[in-house]
């Protein structure tokens, strides 16, 4: 590719070679010989010479073309550099289109779109359907499992580009169909290979992610049961973080999981890895708690005909109210400015707040309370209103806090 961009460049310059020195404001003229020779900066150069640019020296050359020479000989040349064999350069460099190379004084001209398209049909290069990737793809991976070393460097490929064509909803259904969960993902979440299972993860919730036919599929297949016991037994935090997302591309807005997970003893695991887990994983799992406890809040119609699992009650139980405070008194500890997380944990708080605010931490509330009130003013406009925004969340968690003191 280098050496191609390389002669167009040369080409290019060769066709503006002639007039560029006519325009020069020298009065010198280049007078030719039949030996080459440089051409000097600002000589004029009369039409009709041989020239060349000597690789090694950098400099532009010409001489009178010889009688014998042709007319299909006469033109633009490049002086290749001492030991190099610009043959084997140009066949090792170049890409033949089908199976017919460039011979030696052949005119060199741009094919037009028809005799490149009957050039791909000649090398049967058609575009191929997605499924058809997939196919591949399934292949590929059963030849490489098949081996008695399998390449992790070839299943990661696999999996990557599985994760690209993935997003797209037919192609994860047509995985589904495929039994891909069991052939490939559930069979790399047990690979010794941390990097392979990150990357089964990946997949899996790119193939769940707002994909109904998916996460019934996973259910139905125990996707869930693989999911908390990997959590529950992988001591990598990155595996953790990205088993906890790969839970939530499950369970989001699909109760029936949701209450699978409650079920198998998911918030106890949660509870369990809670105390010892790193802030990232902490706040991944409130986060998705937080997701199920807001959704039972704003559309009970979608637990209609389905056991209702009071999520905010077992996690009360299970004392998650002061572990969230906890976590916001370590987030700001760690990092004051990151408010991102902060939002996280405050809305958290706001989801639970009226089985838990006996249990918040209302001096650091009241802190930071003010701390964005002063930022708010400080700001840019869309930094005051974000800060206005946290400080509301704060203040509806002091007002539950005043209401229960009146009702005293």
């Amino acid at each position: 590719m280098v050496w191609k961009l390389f002669l167009f460049t040369i080409l290019l310059f060769s066709n503006t070679l002639g007039e560029n020195d006519d325009e020069s404001d020298s009065d010198e003229i280049f007078v030719p010989t039949k030996e080459w020779k440089v051409i000097k900066k600002g000589q004029k150069v009369p039409a009709g010479l041989h020239y060349r640019i000597n690789l090694s020296t950098g400099k532009k050359e010409a001489k009178v073309n010889d009688d014998e020479e042709s007319d299909s000989s006469k033109g633009f040349s490049i002086l290749r550099p001492k030991n190099v064999d610009i043959t084997d350069q140009m066949e090792r460099d170049t890409k033949y289109v089908g199976k017919k190379k460039i011979e030696k004084g052949e005119p060199k001209k741009f094919r037009t779109m028809d005799e490149m398209k009957q050039e791909l049909a000649e090398e049967s290069i058609v575009p191929k359907s997605d499924v058809e990737v997939l196919q591949d793809l399934f292949a590929k991976f059963e030849q490489e499992e098949k081996k008695k070393h399998p390449s992790d460097q070839t299943i990661m490929h696999i999996l990557r580009i599985l994760n690209f064509v993935g997003h797209q909803v037919d192609n994860a259904n047509e995985f589904v169909k495929m039994d891909g969960f069991k052939k490939i993902i559930y069979n790399k979440l047990n690979s010794t290979n941390v990097a392979l299972r990150h990357e089964a993860l990946k997949l899996f919730s790119t193939l769940a992610q707002n994909n109904p036919q998916v996460k019934i599929h996973i259910l139905e297949t125990g996707g869930v049961t693989v999911l908390l016991r990997l959590l529950n037994l992988d001591d990598n935090d990155r595996i953790k973080s990205s088993t906890i997302s790969a839970l939530s591309s499950s369970l989001r807005i699909f109760p029936l999981a949701q209450n699978k997970f409650v079920e198998l003893g998911g918030l106890t695991i949660f509870t369990s890895l809670f105390k010892s887990a790193s802030i990232k994983v902490r706040l991944k799992m409130v986060t998705l708690l937080t997701d199920f406890i807001v959704e039972r809040q704003q559309d009970i119609a979608n637990f209609a005909g389905l056991k209702y699992v009071d999520v905010e009650e077992h996690l009360y139980d299970l004392g998650w109210c002061k572990y969230v405070s906890d976590l916001l008194l370590d987030v700001v500890r760690t990092d004051m400015s990151d408010y991102d997380s902060q939002e996280k944990v405050l809305l958290a708080m706001k989801s639970m707040v009226k089985r838990c605010h006996g249990s918040y931490n209302k001096n650091l509330l009241l802190n930071l309370y003010r701390i964005y009130g002063s930022l708010s003013h400080k700001k840019d406009d869309d930094s005051e209103d974000y800060f206005m925004y946290l400080s509301i969340i704060i203040q509806s968690l002091l007002e539950v806090w005043e209401h229960d003191k009146d009702e005293l």
